[in-house]
């Protein structure tokens, strides 16, 4: 890898020499990485070379046509050359007819755009489908393309390349695949009425079972209900396996809880649909957002011959994979009982359709993120115009885990409030967007924003951003000081935050942190990062402060002690690319539910036994044990030996019947000891024994099992 040093890249060259890139825009763009350079070829050549002019304007078809330009470069570097794009007008080079920016290593360094009818944002359908290579953007910037015909706008962003390459223990991640038996036990037939049916029954007519092939003969099979193949799943492992070739198949990935359950479907030449209970024989359908190569909607899923994975990450958190690639996910009610793959036909159907190859993995690797379409949502400190780090971000994350960083919008607008972008926001259709940066509040000091209404519009925003499955990863920024203060420690007026009868940014950050920790609270996914946290104690150091103390200005193009610094924009964006990460990979665990003061649901009493005081609780540990705490009673319920006092849900069942000590008033036989104890069956029944007839209670004492 060739090094050219800071020096070298900016000293003058010999006069009239066109292939010098300008100074100051290169000053501007290379100023963060320590005074050199790097590209990825020994041979770097100018696009001012090739004779390149960068005067058009982005969505508009006019300037100087860049066409034979670009054919001349391509036939010139077929070695692996580097193009470093040269800006030194507008930074937006117009092609009249080029579609194809395949073959040549682009430096997007200069943040160029690309503009004209044919400029598509990857390549032509015909290119994709032959398999032609993508195009390639090196350096620390974006490649904009623009198609004038077609209104789309696509952001290419190199890969970063100073990443280290050694492994930690964190790294190390294998799969242990097991084969699940699908001629056995293991796999239950069973079906639900459709559409709306949320309990189970069992089916076998028209079904062949052998060890890797399940065969459904649609002329004999129930039809016209959801038919699946149920697998009782284990917590933290992935379920795969693969569809048949029958294109006419409606095919579903099913988890099943107790009362109803979640799928992803394939609507015949339509949509993916995410079908979800919402209530009692109640299902809300949404669009899977769309994944790929593409910004418009897919129309013609289908599931045929794909790979479905169901990776149960908690209970009741899981996430669907369509080869190998997220594309749903969801929270269920209660924990899965089963999951596996399901089918749809409607009457006179014929033919056979196939499940193949279940298997269970273990410890499984993460399924590889979807492409990221990200929304960014607030003021200055985000504005595109102004210095936001929007950018940063998408350079950080892209290549990281795997994700390809798809698509930006960024709708901030330096000076505006909470208020004023949720105008904004609520516009919106938020179909595909993966994740939504927010990050307001400061603004809203100025305009002095009661703390009602502010946290009113911060969770209506929260409810547009989540409501089609994007996560939601908003920033704290720091707290300046106020403008008055600003004055009193500089000497310099408009220093700091404006504001109004003593309003200050910190009770805006702690309003946020609030309503943030209400949605976490509900399950929603939102993350927060705190920028003071990140900058930590050296704050000042990447602040904008305007005094004349040495080396405290670290940004000489802001100059008012609001606007954090180009280190500290970097760091912002690092931490909010963890915290999107965190969002997209939660961590692996059987605990479930999240608290431990989870009361045994009514419905689990048999024999008129009910819950004392204190109340019998339930729950299930990281190591997937489960619990019974708490004390039962029996009101007209019966005593003897062996009663049944209830009957645990399938996710509670122990592996083998075991019996365990439990406390009562029965006095133990002298020699003997305590008499009263619970047993708990494979089948769930559990039952009691030694119950005092006059204290007819039975404490459980953390009875716990595998």
């Amino acid at each position: 890898m060739a090094v050219v040093p800071f020096n070298a890249l900016f000293a003058d060259g010999p006069a009239g020499n066109p292939y010098q890139p300008p100074k100051q825009d290169l000053r501007d763009t290379f100023n963060d990485l320590n005074g050199r350079i790097s590209t990825v070829s020994d041979s770097v050549h100018y696009s001012t070379e090739f004779g390149f002019v960068d005067d058009g304007v982005a969505g508009v078809d006019t300037g100087t046509d860049n066409d034979a330009a670009w054919a001349a470069a391509k036939a010139a570097l077929t070695n692996g050359e580097t193009l470093v794009m040269v800006r030194q007008n507008t930074g937006v080079f117009y092609f009249a007819t080029t579609s194809d920016f395949t073959g040549i290593p682009i430096d997007a360094t200069s943040n160029p755009t690309f503009n004209g009818p044919n400029v598509y944002n990857d390549r032509t359908s015909a290119e994709v489908a032959a398999g032609g290579p993508p195009i390639t953007i090196v350096g620390a910037g974006r490649l904009t393309s623009i198609s004038t015909s077609l209104n789309v706008t696509y952001r290419r962003h190199a890969e970063p390349v100073a990443k280290a390459d050694f492994l930690t223990d964190g790294d190390v991640a294998y799969d242990e695949p097991t084969v699940v038996d699908m001629s056995g036990s293991a796999v239950t037939m069973l079906k639900y009425a459709w559409p709306n049916g949320n309990t189970t029954s069992a089916t076998a007519t028209g079904i062949t079972k052998t060890t890797n092939d399940i065969q459904i003969n649609r002329a004999t099979a129930d039809n016209s209900v959801l038919m699946f193949a149920g697998v009782v799943p284990e917590v933290t492992c992935q379920y795969s396996w693969v569809v048949g070739p029958n294109v006419n198949d409606v095919p579903f990935a099913v988890l099943a809880f107790d009362g109803g359950y979640h799928a992803v479907y394939a609507a015949l030449n339509s949509r993916a649909i995410h079908k979800k209970l919402t209530a009692a024989a109640t299902f809300t359908e949404v669009n899977v957002p769309d994944f790929g190569a593409r910004i418009t909607p897919e129309t013609s899923y289908t599931f045929a011959q794909g790979s479905i994975t169901i990776d149960l990450i908690t209970p009741t958190k899981y996430q669907l994979g369509l080869n190998g690639v997220v594309f749903a996910e969801g929270d269920l009610p209660s924990p899965a009982l089963y999951v596996g793959p399901g089918l749809f036909f409607g009457p006179s159907q014929t033919g056979t359709s196939h499940f193949f190859n279940m298997v269970k993995v273990k410890n499984p690797t993460r399924l590889a993120p979807r492409p990221i379409r990200a929304l960014f949502v607030g003021d200055s400190k985000m504005d595109p115009v102004f210095q936001g780090w929007p950018d940063d971000i998408a350079r950080i994350m892209q290549g990281s885990m795997g994700v390809q960083w798809e698509y930006t919008r960024n709708i901030a607008v330096a000076g505006e409030t909470l208020a004023q972008q949720l105008t904004r926001i609520l516009a919106l259709d938020m179909t595909g967007y993966t994740d939504v940066f927010i990050g307001l509040g400061t603004n809203d000091a100025q305009g002095l924003t009661s703390q009602t209404t502010f946290a009113t519009n911060l969770g209506l925003m929260l409810n547009q951003a989540l409501s089609l499955g994007a996560r939601v990863t908003l920033l704290l920024t720091p707290a300046f000081y106020t403008r008055a203060d600003g004055y009193a420690v500089t000497g310099f007026v408009n220093q700091g935050q404006a504001s109004v009868n003593g309003a200050a940014v910190p009770a805006y950050r702690e309003i946020i942190r609030r309503v943030v920790a209400t949605y976490r609270d509900a399950g929603s996914k939102v993350a927060l990062v705190d920028a003071g946290k990140i900058c930590g104690p050296t704050l000042a150091q990447y602040l904008t402060w305007a005094s004349s103390w040495s080396g405290s200005r670290v940004d000489t193009n802001v100059f008012d002690n609001i606007h954090e610094g180009r280190t500290a924009r970097t760091k912002i964006a690092q931490a909010c690319a963890r915290a999107a990460f965190g969002l997209a990979t939660p961590a692996r665990t059987k605990k479930y539910p999240s608290l431990l003061t989870s009361a045994v649901p009514a419905s689990w009493y048999a024999n008129s036994w009910t819950a004392s005081s204190p109340a019998a609780v339930f729950w299930i540990d990281e190591r997937g044990y489960k619990h019974l705490d708490g004390v039962i009673q029996a009101n007209a319920g019966p005593l003897a030996d062996a009663t049944v006092v209830m009957t645990l849900p399938t996710y509670m069942k122990p592996v083998r019947n075991i019996q365990l000590s439990a406390v009562g008033s029965k006095v133990a036989t002298a020699g003997q000891a305590n008499q009263t104890w619970v047993e708990i069956l494979a089948t769930g029944d559990v039952r009691v024994y030694g119950v005092d007839p006059t204290n007819k209670f039975v404490r459980l004492s953390d009875a716990h099992w595998e």
